[in-house]
């Protein structure tokens, strides 16, 4: 569900590698490689629930940049998309590829919608989505793998209360950034789930697709579905040995949205 062909390069590619390599001497934000069994999300009654979605991935990560600069890119982006005209039909003719019965008031609404969250999001001060990452109760620390502190990620190292299931288990790590690239080790035994969004929602979720903030990710990754976890330069060569393919334009995307 793309507005544009989704271009890859290879991490080994040697200008990918280049731009990887500077990305590993910029000192706000973490290059993070990590392999993960996704959690998924589990479907059906008590009893008969299946889970979908839970593919064994490699996925390669920017961690640590302002989520404000992230918005106020992506905001300026789309303004300038909108100045070269002709945005609502194009966007009507990719939405009317999901959904047959999409109409032009539904992706202008789409379109009133987004402009205002992104308003709201640059007047209201929000700088992270999770919030601060100080904890004062001691439940949280940061993420620090072989002495380097990852920014933009948490531990948790609070109790595990049984009686409540959402409770995350001890050492699972909570992972923002901007996802570079992913190569897919397993897939899901059940594949995808297939949602029956409306018109509305599925222009909104193209129109952020082309964007900057499209691009932003969030992993919860508990220990036994974790492994091969790498930062920096060693972060780089693992997706390189990986085939990770990377997106081009989440390359350039950074180098806007670090402050």
């Amino acid at each position: 569900m793309t507005m544009s062909p989704m271009m890859q390069t290879n991490a080994a590619d040697p200008k990918t590698a280049s731009t990887l390599a500077e990305l590993t001497q910029l000192d706000q934000g973490t290059l993070l490689s990590v392999r993960v069994h996704k959690m998924g999300e589990a479907r059906g009654s008590a009893g008969s629930r299946v889970v979908y979605g839970d593919d064994e991935v490699h996925v390669l990560i920017w961690t640590g940049f302002q989520y404000q600069a992230l918005i106020a890119r992506s905001h300026k982006m789309l303004n300038q998309q909108l100045a070269k005209g002709g945005y609502i039909e194009r966007l009507a003719r990719a939405t009317l590829d999901e959904h047959a019965d999409t109409t032009i008031e539904d992706v202008c609404a789409a379109l009133q919608e987004i402009r205002g969250w992104f308003r709201r999001k640059l007047s209201d001060g929000e700088r992270e989505p999770w919030g601060a990452l100080d904890d004062a109760g001691g439940v949280w620390k940061g993420l620090e793998v072989d002495g380097v502190q990852v920014r933009g990620s948490r531990v948790y190292i609070g109790g595990h209360r049984r009686e409540d299931p959402r409770a995350p288990v001890p050492g699972t790590i909570y992972v923002q950034g901007v996802k570079l690239g992913e190569v897919v080790l397993k897939q899901a035994v059940n594949g995808s789930w297939i949602t029956n969004s409306s018109p509305k929602t599925l222009a909104k979720a193209l129109i952020k697709e082309a964007l900057p903030v499209g691009l932003y990710c969030q992993y919860r990754l508990e220990p036994d579905r974790t492994s091969a976890l790498a930062v920096g330069a060693d972060a780089a060569k693992a997706a390189k040995a990986a085939k990770i393919g990377i997106d081009p334009d989440a390359l350039r995307a950074l180098f806007k949205i670090a402050p």
